[in-house]
C-alpha cells in the first residue's frame, strides 16, 4: 500500500471538495431528504461526487456516505463523509468538515478531515504520525477526568433511562462540548483541543479517519457496532 502518495491524492482531494462547499456556502442549498434529526442536501451527493473522481486514479473502491459501495474486512476501501456536520453547514455554522479515510478492514491507514472554513486539514497516515496543516499534534496528557473537556452528541435515539444515566455521567467533566460533527470532534481530541470524544449511534463514514489521527496522535481509538451499521465509539488521549 502506497501511504505516501494515497495520503496527498486525500489531501488533494478533501482540499478541492472544500473549495467547492466554500463557494456554495452562501447559496441557496436544495434540501433531498429531512428525516427527524437527520439532513440531507444536494450538495452532500455533489460533493461526494467530486470527491470520488479525484480519487478515481488510485484504483481502490470507494465507501462513501451518499452512494454506498464495498467495506468488509478483506477489501482496501476508501471512506468518505463529504460533508460531516451537514445541519451545520446548511445552517452557515462553521463546525462541520469532509472526512476521507483509507481502510484496510477495519484498520484505518489514512485520516484527513478538512475544516474548509477555518483551512485546517487534520491528516495522518499509518506509522507517520499526525499533523494539522504541516505542524505535528499530539492528544494531552490529562488524566483526570475533573479536568477534561468531553466531545459528544446527544443519543436521541435511547431510550429515557439511558439518556438520563447519560447525563448522570456528564457530570464528571470539567467542560463538555457539542460540535455535531463527529470527525472534528475526532481531529479535536488527536489535536489535543480536548480530551475524550464518545457517542453512540454514529456510522463508519463519520469517523474513520479519526481512528487514524487519534492512534497516530498517541492517542486511543475505541468502536464497536450497536446494530447492523451504526457503532459506540470511545476516542481519547489514552490516560482517561
Amino acid at each position: 500500500m502506497d501511504l505516501k502518495n494515497n495520503l496527498e491524492a486525500a489531501i488533494v482531494a478533501a482540499r478541492k471538495a472544500g473549495e467547492f462547499l466554500i463557494e456554495n456556502k452562501n447559496q441557496t442549498k436544495k434540501v433531498l431528504v429531512e428525516h427527524g434529526r437527520d439532513i440531507k442536501i444536494e450538495l452532500d451527493r455533489e460533493c461526494e461526487n467530486l470527491i470520488r473522481d479525484e480519487l478515481k486514479s488510485t484504483q481502490i473502491e470507494i465507501y462513501g456516505e451518499e452512494f454506498g459501495g464495498v467495506i468488509s474486512s478483506d477489501v482496501i476501501s476508501w471512506v468518505v463523509d463529504p460533508i460531516d456536520g451537514t445541519a451545520n453547514y446548511f445552517r452557515g455554522i462553521d463546525q462541520c468538515c469532509i472526512s476521507i479515510a483509507l481502510m484496510e478492514g477495519m484498520k484505518s491507514k489514512i485520516g484527513v478531515i478538512y475544516n474548509f472554513n477555518t483551512d485546517e486539514i487534520f491528516h495522518a497516515s499509518s506509522g507517520n504520525g499526525a499533523f494539522l496543516n504541516e505542524k505535528e499534534i499530539r492528544v494531552s496528557d490529562i488524566s483526570d477526568v475533573s479536568k477534561a473537556s468531553l466531545f459528544t452528541g446527544f443519543p436521541a435515539s435511547e431510550s429515557i433511562e439511558s439518556q438520563s444515566l447519560f447525563l448522570k455521567n456528564l457530570a464528571v467533566w470539567k467542560k463538555i462540548r457539542m460540535f455535531g460533527s463527529a470527525a472534528l470532534s475526532c481531529a479535536y481530541v488527536a489535536s489535543g483541543k480536548g480530551d475524550y470524544y464518545a457517542e453512540k449511534g454514529i456510522y463508519l463514514w463519520d469517523f474513520a479517519a479519526g481512528i487514524c489521527l487519534v492512534e497516530e496522535a498517541g492517542g486511543k481509538a475505541e468502536f464497536s457496532l450497536i446494530d447492523d451499521d451504526r457503532y459506540s465509539v470511545k476516542f481519547s488521549n489514552g490516560k482517561l
